[in-house]
């Protein structure tokens, strides 16, 4: 006698049920990984233009001035050498700039670090 063997396996509704689950906790979690990641940027951009701060008072205390410039990687750089200062573990994700402030950079400045994945993320450090 011949029986008939019928295949297992999975129906399409249970597939469409399993992807519209993973499509729900994707769209949960894509969202709240990008919210983490801009504000370990944001944080990364505020250490690093107060950690540039100290560095430029170094400077003014040896100089009687402070230095203006901008380390904009990879290429522009008129910071580090005159600072002995270089951004570690940012990966050259961030964009330094070092402003006069608003009496003259002898004795004032404004550091602006900015993201470069997310311009709208950025860090100023003021020294009136």
């Amino acid at each position: 006698m011949n029986t008939i063997r019928y295949a297992r396996g999975y129906t399409l509704v249970e597939l469409m049920i399993t992807v519209g689950i993973v499509g729900v906790l994707a769209g949960i979690a894509i969202p709240a990984y990008q919210g983490y990641i801009s504000t370990s940027a944001a944080a990364a951009a505020q250490t690093n233009a107060e950690t540039l701060a100290g560095f430029q008072d170094t400077y003014f205390y040896e100089n009687e001035t402070y230095l203006a410039g901008s380390y904009i990687p990879p290429g522009v750089d008129t910071l580090t050498a005159a600072l002995s200062w270089k951004p570690s573990g940012d990966n050259d994700q961030f964009n330094y700039v070092v402003a006069p402030g608003g009496t003259g950079i002898t004795t004032s400045y404004i550091i602006t670090v900015t993201y470069k994945n997310d311009t709208a993320i950025t860090a100023t450090v003021t020294k009136p």
